[in-house]
Protein backbone atom coordinates (compact mmCIF):
# COMPACT_ATOMS: atom_id res chain seq x y z
CA UNK A 1 0.00 0.00 0.00
CA UNK A 2 1.60 3.46 -1.28
CA UNK A 3 1.06 5.96 1.52
CA UNK A 4 -0.52 9.59 -0.13
CA UNK A 5 2.00 11.73 2.50
CA UNK A 6 4.65 13.42 0.31
CA UNK A 7 8.22 12.67 0.98
CA UNK A 8 9.00 15.96 1.10
CA UNK A 9 6.27 16.67 4.06
CA UNK A 10 8.45 14.42 6.17
CA UNK A 11 11.23 16.93 5.86
CA UNK A 12 9.48 19.71 6.86
CA UNK A 13 7.99 17.81 9.88
CA UNK A 14 11.26 17.02 10.68
CA UNK A 15 12.78 20.40 10.50
CA UNK A 16 9.99 21.71 12.15
CA UNK A 17 10.55 19.47 15.25
CA UNK A 18 13.89 19.69 15.31
CA UNK A 19 13.36 23.87 15.72
CA UNK A 20 10.86 23.10 18.48
CA UNK A 21 13.31 21.35 20.28
CA UNK A 22 15.89 24.12 19.61
CA UNK A 23 13.40 26.93 20.80
CA UNK A 24 12.61 25.43 23.81
CA UNK A 25 16.28 24.51 24.80
CA UNK A 26 16.68 28.32 23.97
CA UNK A 27 13.99 29.41 25.95
CA UNK A 28 15.55 26.87 29.22
CA UNK A 29 18.65 28.50 28.87
CA UNK A 30 17.02 32.27 28.83
CA UNK A 31 15.96 31.50 32.26
CA UNK A 32 19.74 31.52 32.92
CA UNK A 33 19.87 35.00 34.34
CA UNK A 34 23.70 36.36 34.30
CA UNK A 35 22.27 39.71 36.21
CA UNK A 36 20.51 38.42 38.67
CA UNK A 37 23.59 36.33 39.80
CA UNK A 38 25.84 38.93 39.69
CA UNK A 39 23.86 40.77 42.69
CA UNK A 40 24.15 37.82 44.50
CA UNK A 41 28.17 37.09 43.88
CA UNK A 42 29.32 40.81 44.77
CA UNK A 43 28.70 40.29 48.57
CA UNK A 44 30.75 37.15 48.49
CA UNK A 45 33.43 39.08 46.87
CA UNK A 46 34.22 40.43 50.58
CA UNK A 47 38.06 42.01 49.84
CA UNK A 48 38.75 40.14 46.68
CA UNK A 49 38.31 41.98 43.24
CA UNK A 50 36.19 40.84 40.66
CA UNK A 51 38.46 39.86 37.49
CA UNK A 52 35.99 37.65 35.63
CA UNK A 53 32.82 35.90 35.49
CA UNK A 54 31.65 32.78 33.47
CA UNK A 55 27.98 31.86 33.16
CA UNK A 56 27.47 28.25 32.16
CA UNK A 57 24.48 25.84 31.41
CA UNK A 58 24.69 22.75 31.62
CA UNK A 59 21.75 20.12 30.23
CA UNK A 60 20.92 17.01 31.91
CA UNK A 61 23.69 14.14 31.23
CA UNK A 62 21.84 11.58 29.47
CA UNK A 63 21.98 8.05 31.74
CA UNK A 64 25.42 6.26 30.69
CA UNK A 65 27.43 9.31 29.79
CA UNK A 66 30.07 11.28 32.38
CA UNK A 67 28.83 14.28 33.86
CA UNK A 68 28.99 17.31 31.54
CA UNK A 69 31.33 20.54 32.22
CA UNK A 70 32.09 23.88 30.79
CA UNK A 71 36.23 24.85 31.50
CA UNK A 72 37.64 28.33 31.25
CA UNK A 73 41.72 28.77 30.73
CA UNK A 74 42.41 31.68 33.39
CA UNK A 75 46.61 32.63 33.72
CA UNK A 76 47.10 33.22 37.67
CA UNK A 77 50.17 35.09 38.94
CA UNK A 78 52.57 33.76 41.30
CA UNK A 79 51.98 35.79 44.63
CA UNK A 80 48.96 36.54 43.94
CA UNK A 81 45.95 35.24 46.54
CA UNK A 82 42.69 34.03 44.32
CA UNK A 83 39.42 32.52 45.05
CA UNK A 84 37.03 31.01 43.19
CA UNK A 85 32.94 30.48 43.81
CA UNK A 86 30.15 30.04 41.75
CA UNK A 87 26.50 31.19 41.76
CA UNK A 88 23.29 28.98 41.69
CA UNK A 89 20.20 29.84 39.26
CA UNK A 90 17.72 28.87 41.74
CA UNK A 91 15.31 28.36 38.85
CA UNK A 92 17.58 24.70 38.29
CA UNK A 93 17.90 21.85 40.30
CA UNK A 94 21.81 21.31 39.69
CA UNK A 95 24.25 22.28 42.56
CA UNK A 96 26.96 23.80 41.09
CA UNK A 97 30.60 22.67 41.50
CA UNK A 98 34.02 24.44 40.48
CA UNK A 99 37.44 23.10 40.62
CA UNK A 100 40.84 24.04 39.23
CA UNK A 101 43.23 22.56 37.61
CA UNK A 102 47.30 22.75 37.45
CA UNK A 103 46.31 22.84 33.30
CA UNK A 104 44.15 22.60 30.01
CA UNK A 105 44.80 19.03 30.12
CA UNK A 106 43.27 18.67 33.64
CA UNK A 107 46.33 16.40 35.20
CA UNK A 108 46.12 17.28 38.29
CA UNK A 109 43.27 19.03 40.58
CA UNK A 110 44.10 22.16 42.44
CA UNK A 111 40.48 22.77 44.42
CA UNK A 112 37.10 22.14 44.31
CA UNK A 113 34.00 23.08 46.18
CA UNK A 114 32.65 19.87 46.51
CA UNK A 115 34.61 16.85 48.15
CA UNK A 116 33.65 13.48 46.35
CA UNK A 117 35.43 11.66 49.34
CA UNK A 118 33.62 13.48 52.17
CA UNK A 119 30.52 14.15 49.90
CA UNK A 120 30.87 17.51 50.90
CA UNK A 121 30.16 21.03 49.75
CA UNK A 122 32.57 24.48 49.99
CA UNK A 123 31.83 27.79 49.53
CA UNK A 124 34.25 28.84 47.48
CA UNK A 125 38.08 27.83 46.76
CA UNK A 126 40.67 30.48 48.15
CA UNK A 127 44.95 30.19 47.67
CA UNK A 128 47.61 31.95 47.22
CA UNK A 129 49.24 31.05 44.07
CA UNK A 130 52.96 29.35 43.86
CA UNK A 131 53.31 29.07 39.99
CA UNK A 132 52.73 31.65 37.28
CA UNK A 133 51.00 30.22 34.09
CA UNK A 134 47.97 28.40 32.61
CA UNK A 135 45.06 26.86 35.17
CA UNK A 136 41.56 25.51 33.91
CA UNK A 137 38.34 26.50 35.51
CA UNK A 138 36.01 23.75 35.46
CA UNK A 139 31.97 24.17 36.36
CA UNK A 140 29.81 21.05 36.30
CA UNK A 141 26.64 20.50 38.45
CA UNK A 142 26.64 17.33 40.83
CA UNK A 143 25.39 14.04 39.64
CA UNK A 144 24.79 15.69 36.04
CA UNK A 145 21.51 17.51 36.79
CA UNK A 146 20.48 20.51 34.56
CA UNK A 147 21.78 23.70 35.86
CA UNK A 148 23.01 27.30 35.29
CA UNK A 149 24.87 29.27 37.42
CA UNK A 150 28.04 31.70 37.29
CA UNK A 151 31.42 30.86 38.19
CA UNK A 152 33.29 33.84 39.73
CA UNK A 153 37.16 34.22 39.28
CA UNK A 154 38.83 36.94 41.32
CA UNK A 155 41.79 37.90 43.48
CA UNK A 156 43.18 39.88 46.55
CA UNK A 157 45.21 43.08 45.19
CA UNK A 158 47.92 43.66 47.78
CA UNK A 159 49.07 47.39 48.34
Amino acid sequence: MKSNFPKYMLGILAVSGSLLLLSSFNLKKEKCNKEKMLQQAYPKLKQFTLIQDYPFYLRKKKKNDPVEYSKQIVTLNRGIRYKFYAIRNEEYDGVPIVSIFNNEKQEFLIGSTYSTNLKRFYEEIEFECKTTGNYCLSFSFLDGVEGCGLGIYSSLVKE
